[in-house]
């Protein structure tokens, strides 16, 4: 125990605070050129910085590829606790206010093209207002890493539909949504009533990013704890009102983005299952028409979920309360539409 103690003492005699930042820069860019960049470093600063961190370490840390600096599984193991380690030292010697009409901070969103369809108008008019200085960054809600991405801080906010949240992760509902069919404003039943036969007979468009075709059998997919839906579409609902009928369902076009919907519906009897908020868009773009499907498709909820790191944060509290408040009027719609 001493031993280890002692070793413990000797590594953090010799640790440079910065050699942790340079860690956590290339952790988060996987680039060592972009996170010179974001660390005001030259590439060869960066480079002799890692020699040195992983010689007090005692592992590569970083491998090159093709892809970029991959890390070994030493560095994923320690990536979290070195992003929680520099938020605490932020935190404890940074500034404790946040003003957003000065502020220059660069916040970072995952989410969904349908989430950024119907919500980021919104919150980019209430943030150029009210924060006119900072910026917006929103990435792809893809299936790969987005935990991962979270738990390192590359991302503030991740918006998705959440099953199981670990501990760890803190979450606030943003509004709720429901399946809705849309066809092309040319089809032969657009806006009316679709019946299960209708359905059977003409070509079905879904959204998905991860299904029973590629691997992921009960459209749920968990990462690091956190497990979010990534069919997106009540398969269940779907498939049982098929089943009643005798049925078969002919999905005929699965993909992943949801703003690509209005073109693949166009001149075509295609018929495509889409949450309503976003339904209500393409009805007012004139792109398509909607109509209740004829079965009952279970409610989702549309969450925002956070590492607990910062909670307390002033700044991210107050990005947390504008995509609320920027959420309200897709609340709204849903909500109308329901009833």
């Amino acid at each position: 125990m001493a031993r280890n103690a002692g070793t413990r003492a000797s590594i953090l005699n010799r640790l440079d605070l910065n050699l942790i930042r340079l860690f956590d820069a290339v952790m988060r860019e996987r680039h060592v050129a972009r996170a010179g960049q974001s660390l005001g470093l030259s590439q060869s600063a960066v480079s002799h910085g890692l020699r040195r961190l992983r010689t007090l370490i005692g592992d590569d840390l970083f491998v090159r590829t093709a892809q970029g600096m991959e890390p070994t599984p030493r560095a994923l193991a320690i990536a979290v606790q070195v992003r929680d380690a520099l938020t605490a030292i932020e935190r404890a010697i940074g500034p404790q206010c946040f003003d957003p009409t000065s502020s220059t901070r660069q916040f970072r969103l995952a989410a969904t093209d349908h989430v950024t369809a119907v919500v980021a108008p919104s919150l980019v008019g209430i943030v150029e207002t009210e924060a006119p200085l900072a910026s917006i960054l929103i990435r792809p809600a893809t299936r790969i890493d987005l935990t991962m991405q979270v738990d390192l801080g590359q991302i503030d906010i991740a918006v998705g539909l959440f099953s199981q949240i670990p501990h760890r992760l803190h979450a606030r509902t943003l509004f709720e949504d429901r399946d809705v069919l849309v066809t092309a404003p040319d089809h032969p039943d657009a806006g009316g009533a679709i019946d299960i036969r209708t359905l059977a007979r003409d070509p079905l468009v879904v959204v998905t990013v991860g299904g029973s075709e590629d691997g992921v059998p009960d459209g749920h997919l968990s990462e690091r704890g956190l497990t979010r839906q990534t069919e997106m579409f009540d398969r269940d609902a779907l498939n049982q009102a098929f089943k009643s009928a005798g049925l078969a369902p002919r999905l005929s076009v699965l993909q992943p983005h949801f703003l690509a919907v209005p073109s693949l519906i166009a001149q075509s009897r295609r018929v495509a299952i889409v949450p309503a908020s976003l339904a209500r868009g393409f009805e007012a773009a004139g792109v398509a028409r909607a109509s209740t499907p004829p079965w009952t498709p279970r409610p989702v909820t549309v969450q925002m979920v956070w590492h607990e790191r910062w909670t307390q944060d002033p700044a991210h509290s107050w990005l947390r309360e504008v995509l609320f408040r920027a959420s309200r009027g897709v609340a709204d719609i849903v909500g109308d539409d329901r009833h």
